[in-house]
């Protein structure tokens, strides 16, 4: 069976076959192993699944958008996800890194 997909999920999986590599760099998986798999490792918070495809309908939305959830929080997930060391590019990189699937 094959899928069609969207221009906007061509799109996102396009960039993240190209930032790929800096996505999953040893400091954004420190942050994402600090800050993130609390909620994003277990299947019970509600959170998106991290290296699922739940990531795909969100990356429909744009990264931009995705990263202003972060920033600012959203549903349960408190701004900056407690991260307040994170910029808004290693808030990107997360995010990115999150959305490979494995």
């Amino acid at each position: 069976m094959i899928t069609m997909l969207t221009r906007t999920t061509l799109a996102a999986l396009t960039l993240l076959t190209a930032i790929g590599a800096q996505a999953t760099d040893d400091y954004t998986q420190e942050l994402y192993d600090i800050y993130c798999t609390a909620c994003h490792a277990v299947s019970a918070s509600g959170a998106p699944q991290a290296f699922t495809s739940e990531w795909e309908d969100r990356l429909d939305k744009g990264i931009n958008t995705l990263v202003t959830h972060a920033i600012n929080g959203i549903g349960n997930m408190p701004p900056m996800g407690t991260c307040a060391e994170c910029s808004e590019e290693d808030l990107k990189n997360i995010i990115l890194y999150m959305a490979q699937e494995q």
